[in-house]
């Protein structure tokens, strides 16, 4: 079960990262709607919280 959350905690740190990337190079070029780029980076920082979680407790597991 440790194993497959560490797992999870990778992908879903990736994915946070790769959405936090594009939603700031996104905001540089666009400028008619800001408030989109701004719900997508609050939703990158919550990816990476769930993926510490996801490492804490898959690190208290073993």
């Amino acid at each position: 079960m440790s194993r497959i959350l560490l797992i999870y905690a990778a992908v879903i740190f990736i994915a946070g990262v790769v959405l936090f990337t594009y939603a700031t190079l996104k905001k540089e070029k666009e400028v008619e709607e800001p408030e989109t780029n701004a719900w997508m980076r609050i939703l990158s920082i919550v990816l990476v919280v769930m993926a510490a979680a996801c490492l804490f407790v898959s690190c208290s597991m073993k």
